[in-house]
């Protein structure tokens, strides 16, 4: 292993697990921050969820509290000796005070209670005197509020010293008639007991505050705060804000129905998240032990994993003539260098091979041209003793056949059929490599014509065995070529004369098929058949399947026809078994009429 100051030179042994890290440890990042963020989401929507149920558990309560403090209120009001106080001015008063303010703990939360006419002036009061006056105006509001169909008010709250205070106000009513009001004011405490509960429900770190919007005063119910930063309605939502000192906050606010308060829970961020940030440094120390763990294991398993590789490159060098480069850049770059070498040393033999290939190209056109002159020369030589032979037979049949034994006869016409069997041979082996070498053009082409063309070149074979043809009309056009697939067609049709029993007459019929952008040409036979096991050995050449006697001929037509169909760019095949008759088709690429 080769390492230097240049990246670039550092061995794949060490890139690969630097490479593995580098992914993991990018992979355990995303992995660390996505998670942080569900549980963070997560653990924000369950404290919210939470204290949004605190809040509205606590309304539900306050509200309660202030229909039974208007009930306490609405019942004071109509006692007799209040209403007898109202209704005659010398009515004792100590009963009334009783009432008011009641000894022991329920009456330890009031501090001051008034009794007022009908035009609200004030007929008696208890309690505290500095009370009194610092809430006389607050009070008079409150019962100036009071509708004729209300049972009471739950007032505002109101500082008073270091304390806060909230009135109760309740009408007097004798006969359906206001006959005054009673207003108590109470102390907005609670017991340390209490607020320990309360902050066991909504959790630790959180807060409860208990606010007058209208007025903006706030209280933990202990003793007055400061308010929040931002305006608080009570109407639904969660609150995002930042309380100096403190830090960022999220707060649920509800209202209390029938009073003018909101409550407000409020709890900091940093608490309710402290888990996720457990959950967070814990996920990166995993990760780094992990991290760690995966580098040496990538690095014992690079070095198993790229030794196949440097000696790769090592060899790749050798071959290549690069063995002294060994020490500039990593295997992969070495090896890159090498292949090139390489593919340079295999471009300049490939021309060299292409220059070769020409020549010898060129030495076998020639050769071929040679070839062909030569079978055509060959053809011409060899059919003219064979139409000697088949003429010298005939005429001695002629002439001297009178004169021949039986034997004799039979040796002259085995001379004249093989002369004859010769020369048709040649004729199919000539066409066969005219249709091998021959230069087509693939146009479209009208079947109509090429049909008729077909039909009329095997006319007189069909008329000497009686045979019927039929076409079917609206022949389509394929790209093909005229002479080659009119050769095709008399082939098939003068197979499908030839393959028919002495005592049938011959039918056919020559029908096309759409498929697909492609028409299949049918021709159809009743002859006697093919065994499936033969409908590829057919196309074949000079293959048989039946003796000379039985029916004629080289064995070349359909060899012919596969070749054609081939060079036309189309198919050939069959559909047959034996003595049902037989079913060839061709098929070709559709074209358009012009």
């Amino acid at each position: 292993m080769t390492v230097t100051g240049d990246r670039g030179n550092l061995s794949i042994t060490v890139k690969l697990p630097v490479l593995i890290g580098g992914f993991l440890a990018l992979g355990i990042g995303i992995y660390a921050s996505l998670a942080y963020r569900a549980v963070r989401s997560s653990t924000l929507a369950a404290a919210t969820q939470r204290d949004s149920a605190v809040a509205e558990q606590l309304g539900l309560a306050l509200r309660q509290s202030g229909r039974v403090l208007i009930a306490g209120a609405r019942g004071v009001a109509d006692t007799a000796p209040v209403r007898r106080l109202l209704t005659s001015p010398g009515a004792p008063q100590a009963p009334v005070a009783g009432i008011l303010r009641p000894p022991g703990n329920a009456g330890r939360d009031i501090v001051t209670a008034q009794v007022f006419d009908s035009r609200e002036r004030l007929r008696l009061a208890v309690g505290d005197s500095g009370a009194r006056r610092a809430t006389a105006a607050a009070t008079a509001e409150l019962i100036r509020d009071l509708t004729p169909g209300d049972s009471g008010l739950v007032g505002r709250f109101l500082v008073v010293g270091d304390s806060v205070l909230y009135p109760v106000v309740a009408p007097s009513v004798t006969a359906g008639r206001v006959q005054g009001y009673v207003a108590i004011w109470r102390h907005l405490t609670a017991t340390a007991q209490s607020r320990a509960q309360t902050s066991q429900l909504i959790g630790a770190g959180s807060h409860l505050y208990l606010g007058d919007a209208g007025d903006n005063i706030w209280t933990d119910l202990n003793q007055t705060v400061p308010p929040p930063p931002i305006a608080v309605t009570g109407t639904g939502g969660v609150l995002r804000y930042s309380r100096p000192g403190e830090g960022e906050m999220i707060a649920v606010a509800r209202r209390v129905s029938s009073t003018p308060w909101i409550v407000l829970v409020e709890f900091p961020v940093a608490t309710v998240l402290a888990p996720a940030a457990d959950f967070l440094r814990r996920s990166f120390l995993q990760g780094a032990v992990l991290l760690a763990f995966a580098v040496l294991v990538g690095w014992a398993a690079s070095r198993r994993l790229t030794a196949p590789l440097v000696r790769l490159t090592r060899t790749a060098e050798t071959l290549a003539g690069e063995a002294g480069a060994t020490g500039e850049g990593d295997e992969i770059r070495r090896l890159a260098r090498a292949f090139e070498a390489m593919v340079s040393h295999l471009r300049d033999a490939q021309h060299d091979l292409e220059r070769r290939v020409t020549v010898r190209t060129t030495q076998l056109q020639e050769r071929n041209e040679e070839l062909e002159s030569f079978a055509y020369s060959i053809s011409h030589d060899l059919r003219a003793p064979l139409r000697a032979m088949d003429g010298f037979s005939q005429a001695l049949l002629d002439e001297y056949g009178s004169q021949l034994d039986a034997t004799g006869r039979q040796y002259a016409e085995r001379v004249q059929a093989g002369a004859r069997r010769m020369d048709l041979l040649i004729r199919d082996l000539l066409a066969y490599s005219r249709m091998t070498r021959a230069d087509i053009q693939i146009v479209p082409v009208p079947l109509e014509p090429v049909v008729k063309g077909a039909v009329a070149q095997v006319e007189g074979d069909a008329r000497g065995r009686g045979a019927r043809i039929r076409v079917d009309d609206a022949l389509p056009w394929v790209m093909g070529h005229e002479a080659t697939l009119t050769q095709v067609l008399m082939n098939l049709l003068a197979n499908g004369l030839k393959f028919v029993p002495a005592d049938r007459v011959p039918e056919l019929r020559i029908r096309t098929e759409a498929r697909d952008g492609l028409v299949r040409i049918w021709i159809l036979d009743n002859g006697i058949g093919i065994a499936p096991e033969h409908h590829d050995r057919i196309f074949r050449v000079f293959e048989r399947l039946h003796r000379q006697d039985e029916y004629p001929g080289t064995g070349i037509g359909l060899a012919i026809v596969r070749k054609g169909v081939e060079r036309m760019g189309g198919r050939v095949g069959l559909e047959s078994e034996p003595e049902r008759g037989s079913s060839f088709w061709v098929e070709l690429p559709r074209a358009e009429a012009p």
